[in-house]
């Protein structure tokens, strides 16, 4: 079967005196907007039929692998406990978890009262919430303080919009209403109402309703509207952890401003504005507002103290309570009962912390009584998770990394002993046979960019075995050094896995954020390409021997390094993948152009943001030379990046690659930016993508 080939037709632009070409701006139909809500009712029929005839390609291309991708499917399934729950969390008088049966796609959520061994109490069963739909996303969700109610959101088309129903759990009965068109924020104030946001024409919300659960929408009272200079901007709720306060966040690329109400009053009012990548959050304790912060350029943060007080909030009032220490980057903070709870990163180790510090003992700041908690290992993931409870001196800690599965550790306050009260069981895994490495990578201008690496013991490194890199860096987003089961099909098979923690993410602070955005976005592909350069050099692998991987601003990191150095990969799989960067950015009519802005630079009135950008956006920068096999998935009501991005990729790439190594474009067409919602689906998708790596390098 002959790959498709889409037609040229030439669509001029001028930008900045420039001219462009794009012969494959046809394949952006004008009822894109219909496919985000699950219509899919193309204007142009010439357009559905390049995408199946795509689809159609790719399963033609795959079939002498479905055998290989069977087995994978069967080993990442293997490693996956398919009767399972999770651990209890306590709210009130209930225990509450989560439980997955065998053959069930979605989770089975349960309660107990009193204790862990009362009666089980099915209050939501995804799994019957899913019938009969393609797609079912489950998003946030929560109880009332007396856990009589319980609000979820979910969406059924892939797209960002939520709709929120409330749920009796007395009666086990849906309220008679529902709220549409939500950005999926919401907050329960009290045990009767709830904010909501609603989304607004951009999709990034305008407003926040006040809604009586039991009058429903119909009363529903606006409580606060996003002023004008903000429209821009993405609109979120968020509470104190003692629930007296709560605020709304306006965010875009570089603009944080928060506002504040009482929990007895829904009159916000501004607490600060912070702008060039100043933010600010927002804690409570004892009649005052911790802040944290890196205004003033403390971009390891900060946290200030002011008054809660209304009219007391004026940075004059503000006094430094935890100053900035060079290299410890604060990331949040929690109070429970005396004691303050800090997240924070390590940033030449890149490793997580969490400081608890005793505010009774406090005579000053610099003499506050703390204790650091850390974990031994080369690699991990430390996150606070806390309890409901904001009195409670008994918090819960969730640990992994890269060969060790979650595992809940409860740490007393007062004491603090860590006790490990539970380990997720993976069946037919043990991580003792595989080591994990942290090495930083020399980048070009000097910089130390970390790598974890992990492969099976005793493993030769003589530059034969295979890799797989993953990578991300944008948004300052940084990824996890965490456990994932499905990548060890890979890792047994001989391949080195390693994930490079580049600039424009967070993973070595803030600052690591700032030099990967903007004018200085060339630093995360090339971050990238030096941290496969330097597995080279160490001989985990070598040239032409490297799988790649990475999803959304992900994707456009996979296209940007394979139009640089496409001799340094074996083949590339690209999720969602934002690779239209300059004519995406350039349309202010797209709903979620203008934060982007603020990221990357504003194409539309700024010369200079328009020829750097050009300069590696991927689309752009597609050459007639030799490409690694490449593979890029997308899902079509994808609103976040949407589907002509990588279909038009494709299509360009196709007509101007020099080589006949494979390239296809797996179009899902019941999906969106997240992918597949339901289990064993999203095993499939696995199994695919990682048939496709082992078809390239010849693996069976």
């Amino acid at each position: 079967m002959k790959a498709p080939v889409a037609p040229k037709k030439a669509h001029e632009t001028v930008q900045h005196g420039i001219r462009r070409v794009d012969d494959y701006h046809w394949l952006r139909d004008q009822n894109w907007q219909k496919f985000i809500a699950g219509d899919l009712s193309f204007d142009d029929p010439a357009v559905l039929e390049y995408i199946e005839a795509e689809n159609a390609y790719k399963d033609e291309l795959m079939k002498s692998y479905k055998d290989v991708e069977e087995t994978l499917y069967g080993e990442v399934l293997s490693r996956i406990k398919e009767d399972d729950e999770s651990w209890p969390v306590k709210q009130g008088d209930y225990f509450y978890y989560s439980r997955e049966e065998k053959g069930k796609d979605y989770p089975i959520l349960c309660r107990k009262k009193g204790s862990r061994e009362a009666a089980e109490d099915i209050y939501f069963d995804i799994n019957k919430e899913a019938e009969g739909k393609e797609l079912y996303i489950f998003g946030a969700s929560g109880t009332n303080l007396n856990q009589t109610h319980f609000a979820y959101s979910f969406n059924l088309t892939g797209s960002m919009e939520k709709t929120i129903r409330v749920r009796d759990l007395t009666t086990g009965k849906d309220l008679d209403w529902e709220f549409p068109n939500s950005t999926g924020s919401f907050l329960w104030h009290g045990n009767e109402h709830l904010y909501i946001v609603e989304r607004d024409e951009s999709g990034r919300g305008r407003d926040i309703y006040k809604i009586d659960i039991h009058k429903g929408v119909a009363e529903k009272e606006l409580i606060f509207s996003k002023p004008e200079e903000y429209d821009s901007m993405f609109l979120s709720l968020s509470r104190t952890n003692d629930r007296k306060y709560f605020m709304v966040h306006l965010d875009s690329g570089s603009t944080h401003v928060v506002y504040a109400a009482g929990k007895d009053s829904d009159q916000f009012e501004k607490f600060a504005v912070g702008e060039n990548d100043v933010s600010f959050s927002l804690e409570h304790y004892h009649g005052d507002f911790y802040v944290l912060t890196n205004q003033d350029g403390a971009n390891d943060f900060k946290v200030m103290k002011c008054p809660a007080e209304q009219g007391s909030w004026g940075k004059e009032n503000w006094q430094t309570f935890i100053p900035e220490q060079k290299d410890l980057c604060l990331s949040s903070i929690h109070f429970y009962s005396h004691f303050l709870v800090v997240e924070r990163k390590n940033n030449q180790k890149m490793l997580d912390e969490v400081v608890v510090m005793d505010m009774d003992s406090r005579e000053s700041s610099a003499q506050q009584k703390s204790s650091t908690i850390s974990m031994p290992d080369e690699a991990y993931c430390l996150e606070f998770y806390g309890d409901w409870d904001h009195q409670a001196t008994v918090v819960r800690l969730d640990y992994d990394s890269p060969v060790a599965p979650n595992t809940v550790f409860e740490l007393n306050l007062e004491s603090g002993d860590l006790n490990k009260v539970y380990q997720k069981d993976v069946p037919n895994f043990d991580g003792s046979l595989y080591e994990v490495k942290r090495e930083f990578a020399k980048a070009r201008d000097g910089e130390q960019v970390p790598l974890t690496i992990i492969h099976k013991k005793g493993l030769q490194l003589d530059g034969s075995n295979k890799a797989m890199v993953y990578g991300y860096g944008s948004y300052g987003y940084g990824m996890s050094a965490g456990f994932s089961s499905p990548k060890f099909s890979l890792i047994d098979r001989g391949f080195v896995y390693a994930i490079a923690h580049i600039r424009g993410g967070d993973d070595k602070g803030y600052n690591w954020y700032l030099d990967g955005k903007m004018q200085h976005k060339m630093n995360t592909f090339n971050d990238f390409i030096d941290c496969c350069e330097h597995l080279i050099d160490r001989d985990y692998t070598a040239k032409g021997q490297i799988a790649i991987n990475g999803g959304s601003a992900g994707g456009l990191l996979m296209g940007a390094v394979t139009n640089m150095r496409p001799d340094l990969f074996g083949c590339v799989v690209a999720d969602v993948a934002f690779v239209d960067v300059i004519n995406t950015i350039s349309d202010a009519s797209l709903p979620l152009t203008a934060p982007e802005w603020e990221e990357w630079g504003n194409p539309i009135t700024s010369k200079a943001d328009f020829e750097y950008i050009s300069s590696y956006s991927p689309y752009d920068n597609v050459k007639a030379m030799e490409y690694p096999p490449t593979l890029y998935n997308s899902g079509i009501s994808d609103e976040q990046v949407t589907y002509w991005e990588p279909t038009k990729m494709v299509a360009k790439l196709r007509a101007m690659k020099t080589d006949d190594n494979p390239l296809i474009l797996n179009m899902k067409m019941h999906a969106g930016h997240a992918g597949a919602s339901k289990r064993y689906e999203w095993i499939e998708d696995i199994a695919f993508d990682y048939a496709f790596i082992l078809r390239c390098f010849s693996i069976s």
